[in-house]
């Protein structure tokens, strides 16, 4: 039986709401020591996801006043803890991405549940 997502992944995520000003953004992601905060909307629902990248181009602006929402990139490539590791790395492989946002199984829910990262699939690779 092949593996699933659910054993691999990373359980929750650091989030950020819509309204959060760059500022916060910034911070969350410094004390974290992230390289990208997911957006959420008030249903726990994924938005988008800001990169340091993304920060960057609103260096100049007002960040008490740009918001998570107006800088965010829309995230689409998402998967079910209920697939199949296989499909997570082709996924990556054709996305040309190392990570995964993790959304719930239930349709027309994109709550997010956590994180798989490439690095973890090739952690997981070692020990085999």
């Amino acid at each position: 039986m092949a593996e699933k997502v659910m054993h691999l992944m990373r359980r929750g995520a650091i989030t950020c709401a819509e309204d959060t000003t760059i500022q916060e953004v910034a911070q969350i992601m410094v004390v974290n020591s992230i390289r990208y905060c997911v957006v959420i909307n008030g249903r726990n629902e994924v938005q988008g996801i800001i990169s340091a990248r993304s920060i960057l181009k609103a260096y100049g602006r007002n960040l008490n006043a740009t918001r998570a929402k107006d800088i965010l990139l829309p995230y689409t490539v998402t998967i079910t803890p209920s697939s199949s590791l296989n499909e997570a790395v082709e996924l990556m492989s054709k996305k040309r991405i190392e990570h995964l946002i993790v959304v719930s199984d239930r349709p027309g829910s994109k709550a997010i549940l956590g994180l798989l990262h490439a690095e973890d699939i090739v952690n997981r690779m070692a020990m085999a």
